[in-house]
């Protein structure tokens, strides 16, 4: 495997990545502006955390995990399209569950989880510049299934689309 020279790193790459977002303020701020809500201390962000509940069942690697006192953030970066990335979103949000919720603890015990992908091309094709999923009824798209999950996925090509002001500045950088 061919090591890139540390001059020729993007903010993409997977090292360079896991290292600013090591940062606790970085990454806070980071969460912050991109899911326009209000941290008030997050736990020392966690770079490439493994769970694997089973050791048939196949494990997760996330780039960077981070908690606060009620909520779970996973933040991948995705360099190509991949096929899988719905599919991904929600086992990674599934295990990310198991690990929180120990044998004979209540549901009430899971904390909100947000699932993020920051993906440098365009999976769905609409040119947003961010697409939100959460749990809505079909037949009443105003009734909430308020589980607390969320899975929101960046297109960092349509950073331009952006009129949020720091969203738009955080994306320049990509």
């Amino acid at each position: 495997m061919k090591l890139k020279p540390i001059e020729e790193l993007t903010f993409t790459d997977d090292f360079l990545f896991g290292r600013v977002m090591q940062n606790a303020e970085i990454c806070k701020g980071f969460l912050e502006r991109m899911l326009e809500i209000k941290i008030e201390k997050i736990e020392y962000p966690e770079l490439q955390k493994s769970i694997s509940p089973h050791y048939q069942s196949k494990g997760i690697r996330l780039d960077v995990y981070v908690q606060d006192s009620n909520r779970v953030f996973d933040i991948e970066i995705q360099n190509s399209l991949d096929e899988n990335l719905p599919k991904r979103t929600r086992y990674y949000q599934s295990m990310m569950d198991i690990d929180l919720l120990l044998k004979g603890k209540n549901y009430t015990e899971l904390k909100e989880s947000f699932v993020i992908f920051i993906c440098k091309k365009d999976f769905f094709g609409f040119n947003l510049p961010c697409y939100s999923f959460s749990n809505i009824c079909k037949e009443k798209p105003d009734l909430s299934l308020k589980d607390e999950s969320h899975k929101i996925i960046f297109n960092a090509s349509a950073f331009k689309q952006e009129k949020n002001v720091e969203k738009n500045r955080f994306w320049s950088i990509l």
